[in-house]
């Protein structure tokens, strides 16, 4: 019987690492966390081996869920991310994937969702693909943390990981801050997304509700689509899966 348990943990970690992007909204679901944390991108990147580097920039607007005042439908916001697939002549693919949540009807995904994930790809040129380059670096990235620094799902926040250099790195942006306001690669990819999904801009700052925690499941409070990451002094820290 341990051994048996030992056999489905190994299945569940294989499910859940983030290999690509997934085929199905499940897949997605799975390995969003290691998607958050760039597993992958960590994985491979290696001091001296003279890869191109890589980035990825998630942005999290307020991914919480609220009832339509009509039925128990749960929908949750919205969250969007861009892979900076490099080429060998310094160009790049953008790849992008914007969430608009899961609908749930008591805790059941419908078939055929209409905001299942929308998809894009926009190829950079070698210019565009430095200047992205020089975006992040100025945002402060690669200096990766801040660690502690905790992030709500039903906030707005950025995450920015990547390897540069060889060198893996992972960052933390939460609005309201000063490190939120110092953001130099928004402009840029708004410009550069061709999803068709309107980009979200965060509330006014006073508007904005502090939410520390997620709901207690002991507690029995509703935490559908609520979850809290953490960056740590190795990376990303947190949740395993959403499903």
């Amino acid at each position: 019987m341990r051994d048996f348990g030992l056999l489905l943990s190994v299945i569940c970690l294989a499910a859940c690492a983030y290999q690509g992007p997934g085929l199905t909204l499940v897949d997605q679901r799975l390995s969003w966390f290691s998607y958050l944390a760039a597993d992958d991108i960590r994985e491979q990147c290696v001091e001296g081996s003279g890869d191109p580097d890589r980035y990825r920039l998630v942005y999290n607007a307020g991914f919480a869920p609220r009832q339509d005042g009509f039925s128990n439908i749960v929908v949750a916001e919205q969250a969007r991310g861009y892979d900076v697939i490099p080429a060998r002549d310094g160009s790049a693919l953008l790849r992008q994937v914007v969430d608009r949540g899961v609908t749930l009807v008591q805790g059941t995904i419908l078939p055929g969702n209409p905001i299942a994930p929308v998809r894009a790809l926009t190829e950079l040129s070698a210019e565009e693909t430095a200047e992205l380059a020089r975006l992040i670096e100025e945002s402060g990235a690669l200096a990766g943390g801040p660690a502690g620094l905790r992030l709500n799902s039903q906030q707005y926040y950025w995450l920015v990981a990547g390897c540069r250099n060889g060198r893996f790195f992972l960052s933390g942006y939460e609005y309201p801050s000063a490190r939120y306001d110092g953001l130099r690669f928004v402009d840029f990819l708004r410009r550069h997304d061709e999803t068709g999904v309107v980009f979200p801009d965060p509330p006014p700052a006073d508007r904005i509700v502090a939410r520390p925690r997620c709901p207690s499941q002991r507690l029995n409070e509703s935490r559908s689509n609520c979850f809290n990451i953490f960056i740590g002094e190795e990376g990303l820290e947190g949740n395993a899966t959403l499903l």
